[in-house]
């Protein structure tokens, strides 16, 4: 059994390299979480993502994309 968490993950839009590192993480890993939703962000300059899956494959989020917002538990 694996731990679940909660985690964010935000891009500007306006700076190509974090949208190409969200959409390529999302890509390899969305078959592994267990949630994953496209939430808040106004879409003409930040995305977010609400993201829930086990701990280990989360720990992979590009750091310069990891975010924090009150959905987070870790």
């Amino acid at each position: 059994m694996f731990a679940v968490i909660r985690q964010t993950m935000a891009v500007s839009v306006d700076k190509p390299s974090e949208v190409e590192a969200a959409e390529v993480w999302l890509t390899a890993n969305r078959d592994a979480l267990t949630y994953a939703e496209e939430d808040g962000g106004c879409g003409c300059c930040v995305r977010v993502w609400k993201l829930e899956g086990p701990a280990e494959v989360l720990a992979t989020i590009p750091y310069e994309v990891s975010a924090c917002s009150s959905w987070d538990t870790a």
